[in-house]
């Protein structure tokens, strides 16, 4: 198509020429009177307007052969009205316009056309005297011409066809180029990773739709802009990370937290290269990040249910075995305490309690082991929550601890009714425990997408730090001198039984919300 678009070019600048050197000729006619010609200053002027009128509604090759054909037959006017030999060099003109479209079929056909005219002007119109030797002038014209035709000729041959091997070449190279440029725009479009290019100055040069989804911020948000993508506690450990990349330093697969716009944060898994050019200048960096959120609940549920598994192994192990000796130690300081001859009742009374202690432990444990004796049956979740907050209600009256109920309605639950109150009893318990003053316990019962609804404790206590709601469901780990460590992994245990979640959510000095979510009947 460019090669086409070329010779059109070309043909057109040649009869622009062409159509000036006609006006110039006639001119020349009009001042001097060595120039005999009359009618080819005329005919040239006249084919040179019909092709200006034709230029733009003939074809690339017409138009090339219309205008060398009417070059030649011009020359062939012109040495038809001189009478001096000299003239025919001009027919040398046309076949070297003709060399330099690189095709050999004008070449010929031009070449076989002065042939004729030659004879012509060699037999019929007696330009070289006939029978008599060639003088020296009419010899050089004619070798001159045949070097000319035969030099174009060899060379329209052998680079013709190199011409067009390089232009097919140049086509697919380019072709090559434009699709490999379209597979890499393509993929940067399409890919589900988040995609980001920085500039020297930590600028951002461009974005894929997937990194617009993944962070909040669109395409114009971005470009030309530093964006707060990480938190400010990392930008220490960024800035040199981001020095290391513009020294030439790839990190693949680093695990890090990101930001959204929203200012919410999430677990990502980044690469970052540097980007060179042809001379292998560092001119940019890329980062493509993925959201790993959901891979990092996975592992903490997997870790999770190991260490249930494992407290359920010790559970089914050694619970048993400590309860059988716990029963006649327990016998035994009973009857001691209530021997009237017992010299330290309060020894006693201690040891039992302890006893106690240890016999709560191991109830909780047995809650971990496996198999679960359980009955499934559909149970009211607003009248469970009523029995166990009548159970509570002279323990809140007596912290001074104001009980907001806030049910928008009942809900149906298929599962184990006692286990549920057991898991109740725990988040209730803890809520009241977490305030040494007078306060504030909201109970709420609401409805959640896809048929879930869910049960919250909310408390105006002391609260948890990070630190610890990191590790809250560490089994044996507590904030309570007197807790044991197991309320809340066994809750969990049981929420989980009945494919719920449980979270717990914090704000040191404001209070905290234990949140369980579960499918409805």
């Amino acid at each position: 198509m460019e090669s086409k678009l070329i010779n059109r070019k070309r043909s057109q600048l040649f009869i622009h020429i062409y159509g000036a050197l006609s006006i110039f000729h006639f001119l020349l006619n009009q001042i001097t009177d060595i120039n005999t010609a009359i009618v080819s200053p005329f005919f040239g002027i006249s084919t040179y307007l019909l092709l200006l009128v034709f230029i733009t509604k003939m074809n690339e090759r017409a138009l090339q052969y219309a205008m060398l054909f009417a070059m030649n037959f011009y020359i062939f006017i012109l040495n038809f009205e001189s009478s001096a030999p000299i003239t025919l060099i001009y027919f040398v003109v046309p076949i070297i316009i003709c060399a330099l479209y690189n095709e050999t079929k004008p070449i010929l056909l031009l070449g076989l056309l002065t042939a004729i005219e030659f004879v012509l002007f060699l037999t019929v119109y007696d330009r070289f005297v006939p029978g008599a030797s060639l003088s020296y002038n009419q010899l050089s014209i004619v070798v001159f011409t045949l070097s000319i035709f035969f030099l174009t000729l060899l060379h329209s041959l052998y680079f013709s066809r190199y011409w067009k091997q390089l232009e097919a070449k140049n086509a697919s190279m380019e072709k090559a180029l434009l699709s490999k440029e379209g597979y890499l725009q393509l993929f940067f479009e399409t890919a589900k990773d988040a995609i980001a290019v920085f500039d020297s100055e930590e600028k951002i040069i461009a974005v894929n739709p997937a990194f617009e989804e993944l962070y909040g911020w669109t395409s114009e948000e971005c470009i030309g802009q530093i964006l707060p993508i990480y938190p400010l506690e990392n930008t220490l450990a960024i800035k040199m990370r981001t020095r290391q990349v513009q020294k030439g330093k790839s990190y693949s697969l680093l695990e890090t937290k990101d930001v959204r716009k929203d200012g919410s944060r999430f677990h990502a898994q980044i690469t970052l290269s540097p980007i060179f050019d042809n001379s292998e200048r560092i001119v940019a960096t890329s980062m493509i990040s993925r959201d790993i959120s959901y891979q990092k609940e996975s592992e903490k549920l997997i870790v999770q249910t190991e260490k249930l598994k494992l407290a359920g192994e010790i559970a089914a192990g050694v619970a048993h075995e400590i309860r059988n000796p716990m029963t006649v130690i327990s016998g035994f300081i009973q009857m001691m305490h209530h021997d009237p001859k017992h010299c330290f009742p309060e020894y006693t009374e201690l040891i039992h309690s302890e006893l106690e202690r240890i016999n709560l432990i191991i109830s909780e444990f047995l809650v971990l082991a496996k198999p679960q004796a359980a009955t499934l049956k559909d149970f009211s979740v607003q009248k469970a929550l009523d029995d166990i907050l009548l159970l509570f209600s002279s323990e809140l009256n007596m912290n001074s601890i104001t009980l907001i109920k806030d049910w928008e309605h009942d809900f149906l639950l298929n599962g184990e009714e006692n286990h549920l109150k057991q898991v109740f009893i725990n988040l209730l318990k803890n809520a009241v425990e977490s305030m040494d003053e007078p306060g504030e316990v909201r109970v709420s019962l609401k409805e959640e997408k896809n048929d879930m609804f869910s049960i919250s404790f909310e408390d105006t206590g002391k609260g948890i730090s990070e630190k610890e709601l990191n590790e809250i469901f560490e089994p044996f780990y507590t904030t309570k001198a007197s807790g044991t460590g197991l309320g809340l992994i066994v809750s969990q245990k049981i929420i989980q039984e009945h494919k719920g979640k449980l979270s717990i959510s914090s704000s040191k000095g404001i209070g905290t919300v234990a949140k369980i979510l579960l499918k409805a009947q």
